[in-house]
């Protein structure tokens, strides 16, 4: 069954089956990419403009460093970006609250939202994050309905009135297949009308103990999970960019199972993990985040050597850049495939001095960052 028929709202729920815990949600409160703009506020930009545009502050934030989300273009001089506090878009009061930055959605094409890794099938998630409207300010307002969706499917709305001050909210949905999902939050009131969003999280329930809790693809995992029926088999399979089973083993005579097994080549964030058993049926999820991993090969040689850097871990499509590090030197860039790994020839800089060095990777959308020595002959 697909995600679109198995996507279901669940409303108010008391679990207490497993303890939480959350999926990674790269730059969660927005203030990865400042706000340059004198305004303190500044939409993503749509004319190719800037904070001197003539008709609104714009700023490129789709291509800053660490952005996470992907801002939908502006049409008709509504749309989506991000501010600071007391600034004229009249967001609401921000004191108080775990972060300094709010995304807008003003008018109905307005949208944000970015793949986040880790789901697992039939997985029962709660997305929360805190939720404003304008401030009336003269011919302006904040009588916006606000969507939040998962491929699409609409898990939760939210139809706010001017001066709502930032409340926190939350839904909670099933995700039929594992693997990766984009989370969008949309503006569906046309006109102007603005709303405001930060502080997103995405938390999931697991009952499958996993260790160590972070790696890189290729690091060992142990998963340890009970309930199964004595002695049936039970299966490990991760959902990176394909479901990959990576260990199997027989439960105990108490119906426990300790698992071994590799992450496989996955994205950045995280990996969703499930225990199955084969003759009970049970399932048991849990999962491991993820970072990037670097390696140089050959790991030594003079300054005009070519070398092969080879990454892993970084986030599916993103673009790379990579650095020699003393001194601080572009080698050049490459694009994480699929898996977010990727492989390129780049040239040891003329200026190297011999002895250790390091040459960097970056990814441009996660700020993932990644190292490997090397030693210049």
């Amino acid at each position: 069954m697909s995600l679109a028929t198995k996507l279901c709202l669940l409303g108010v729920l008391t679990i207490s089956v497993a303890p939480a815990d959350s999926l990674t949600v790269v730059n969660a409160n927005f203030g990865n990419a400042a706000v340059q703009c004198s305004s303190g506020y500044a939409y993503q930009s749509y004319t190719g403009g800037n904070c001197g545009s003539p008709y609104d502050p714009q700023q490129g934030f789709n291509s800053s460093l660490g952005i996470g989300w992907t801002f939908a273009p502006v049409s008709n001089m509504l749309g989506a970006g991000l501010t600071n506090p007391n600034t004229t878009f009249e967001p609401p009061p921000f004191a108080g609250l775990p972060f300094g930055v709010a995304a807008f959605l003003q008018g109905n094409t307005a949208a944000f939202g970015q793949t986040i890794t880790g789901f697992v099938p039939d997985g029962l998630y709660t997305l929360h994050f805190y939720l404003g409207s304008r401030y009336t300010y003269g011919g302006y307002s904040g009588n916006q309905t606000v969507e939040a969706t998962i491929d699409g499917q609409v898990v939760g709305t939210w139809a706010l009135t001017s001066n709502a001050p930032f409340t926190f909210r939350s839904a909670s949905f099933t995700a039929g297949t594992g693997g990766s999902h984009i989370l969008e939050f949309v503006g569906t009131v046309s006109g102007d009308e603005t709303a405001f969003v930060s502080g997103v999280n995405l938390e999931t329930r697991d009952g499958l103990t996993v260790s160590p809790s972070t790696g890189v693809p290729g690091t060992g995992v142990v998963a340890s999970a009970s309930g199964f029926t004595p002695f049936e088999t039970v299966n490990l399979v991760a959902y990176a960019s394909a479901p990959t089973m990576i260990g199997t083993v027989s439960a105990d005579a108490s119906g426990t199972a300790n698992l071994e097994g590799r992450l496989p080549q996955t994205p950045f964030g995280a990996c969703g993990l499930q225990a199955a058993g084969q003759s009970s049926g049970t399932v048991v999820s849990g999962i491991i985040s993820v970072r990037p991993w670097l390696s140089v090969s050959p790991n030594s040689g003079a300054a005009g050597t070519t070398v092969t850097v080879t990454g892993f871990g970084y986030a599916a499509g993103e673009a790379i850049g990579v650095a020699w590090s003393n001194p601080p030197t572009s080698l050049g860039s490459a694009t994480a495939n699929k898996n977010g790994s990727f492989s390129a020839q780049l040239v040891i800089p003329s200026g190297a001095a011999a002895g250790t060095d390091e040459v960097v990777a970056r990814g441009q959308r996660t700020d993932a960052l990644a190292g490997a020595q090397i030693t210049v002959q």
